[in-house]
């Protein structure tokens, strides 16, 4: 028999930091974090992990009080990353110690249409309303910046305190504290379902039928999470249910100097804008974003050739020659709202970190605190706004969401590289995605949460039942 005092089901950044936060909260509980060490799929090894909560901003995040709120934790988790690096490289040899790379270019270039502009805008408002500060700057000069010419950038954005940290590097380094620690352990293997005993959570159960007994178990897998809900079927209808946001990213090998910081777009397209990362020697590029029912394992020749066209026509075509290190695929954890799900459940124990979608390593030094901070029977560091129990969040209204859907689309096709004949045509394109956006919305029109469009592309394919069925589980477990 396996016993302890806290069961962390998921190995990504997010589970791993909330074992390093409750060694700062109580040091002699006994913690398991459990997950497969190779993380097939998951998010965190695939991340570019960029640092920043304005480079984030759209318009529509900041229309709504759940938008502001999830703008509002960006902003906190940004104030506590030097503390919590500091924290981590106290128990480290001088030679392992983690840095953040600061400073980020915002460029903004006509490749994707008018959604860039409005983000564009909506991130220069929200940096001048906080005082953030930042720096108009030439967008030609931008270092190591080298577009083909109709891709060349009208505006760039120089934010100084926004920027970057190897992904794997802190991953790799949390594992190590974990498997130091004489009060916590890695487990490798894959939380299969909750072990509920006449009523109560009594630990979990993994896939090799292995039973983990503890009275507190906080489900932090990423886009895996929901199987495990499944499993449960009273209580996941009450919990919006996520959804994989499937990402290709890309590593490569530079001989050259090329970008100091990162240089990334605003959000577009569906996706977290394009974005290069320096890592040494290494420029990391991403990254797409393909909404999924399922998580997928591996990328697409699709989503490699469009990648590898943006970075090359849109950063710098003379990464043409450099090598190629590695593809990678991960599964953003997105709930059907786009909001988070943190904290406590009505299964007496049952905790959830999870469907933070582009953000969950930025905002781990706040979210793991706050988590371990409430498991320790102290108070939070965040609100309630996202409980894991709650019915979903409209962020938009009907008319809201059919037009950005519709500039998504528009935007998307245009990084395609898609252009129609002059006569008429380029007026059908519009019409076209309008019609089938309509669609989609028409058919779901009663309901009384509104879609984001992210999830457009799921439904206009066959799956507005899946949808409808969804909606009609949710109404009856709140009825």
């Amino acid at each position: 028999m396996h016993m302890y005092d806290v069961v962390i089901c998921g190995n990504g950044v997010l589970g791993m930091a909330t074992a390093r936060a409750i060694a700062m909260q109580d040091p002699l509980l006994r913690v398991a974090v459990v997950g497969p060490a190779t993380r097939p799929g998951a998010a965190s090894p695939a991340a570019g992990a960029m640092l920043g909560s304005f480079g984030e901003v759209t318009g529509p995040l900041l229309r709504t009080p759940s938008g502001r709120a999830r703008f509002a934790t960006g902003r906190r988790a940004a104030e506590l990353w030097t503390s919590w690096l500091e924290g981590i490289n106290a128990d480290l040899d001088r030679d392992s110690q983690l840095d953040a790379d600061l400073g980020t270019f915002l460029i903004r270039n006509s490749k994707s249409g008018t959604i860039e502009d409005e983000n564009y805008v909506a991130i220069k408002q929200a940096v001048a309303e906080a005082g953030e500060p930042c720096e108009d700057i030439d967008a030609n000069e931008v270092p190591g910046l080298n577009p083909v010419e109709d891709c060349r950038p009208s505006e760039a954005l120089f934010l100084p305190r926004e920027g970057s940290i190897d992904a794997n590097r802190l991953m790799t380094t949390l594992a190590r504290l974990i498997e130091q620690s004489r009060r916590q352990t890695m487990v490798d293997g894959t939380v299969a379902e909750l072990d509920i005993r006449d009523g109560r959570l009594a630990g979990v159960r993994l896939a090799d039928d292995t039973v983990i007994t503890s009275p507190q178990v906080v489900l932090a897998m990423g886009v895996g999470t929901q199987a495990v809900l499944d499993r449960i079927p009273e209580l996941a209808a009450r919990i919006p249910r996520m959804f994989a946001g499937v990402g290709t990213s890309l590593l490569l090998e530079v001989k050259r100097a090329t970008f100091p910081h990162v240089v990334r777009t605003p959000n577009r397209s569906f996706a977290c804008g394009l974005h290069a990362v320096p890592r040494g020697g290494h420029l990391y590029c991403g990254a797409t974003n393909n909404l999924s029912i399922e998580p997928r394992l591996a990328t697409s020749p699709g989503q490699m050739t469009f990648l590898l066209d943006c970075v090359l026509d849109q950063l710098d075509q003379g990464l043409f020659t450099a090598s190629l290190v590695r593809w990678s695929a991960g599964n953003r954890p997105v709930t059907v709202d786009t909001c988070p799900l943190i904290g406590p459940t009505s299964v007496d124990g049952l905790w959830l970190l999870t469907g933070t979608y582009r953000d969950g390593l930025f905002l781990s030094p706040l979210l793991s605190q706050h988590l371990a901070r409430r498991l320790c029977g102290k108070p939070g560091l965040i609100g309630d706004e996202f409980l894991p129990e709650r019915k979903p969040i409209s962020v938009y209204t009907q008319e809201e969401a059919r037009a950005d859907a519709v500039r998504h689309f528009l935007a998307m096709s245009s990084e395609h590289g898609m252009r129609l004949p002059r006569t008429g045509w380029h007026l059908m394109l519009p019409r076209f995605y309008q019609q089938m956006v309509d669609q989609v919305y028409d058919s779901l029109a009663d309901q009384e949460f509104v879609l984001p469009p992210e999830f457009v592309g799921i439904a206009g394919v066959g799956k507005p039942s899946y949808f409808l069925d969804y909606f009609a589980q949710v109404r009856k477990a709140w009825s």
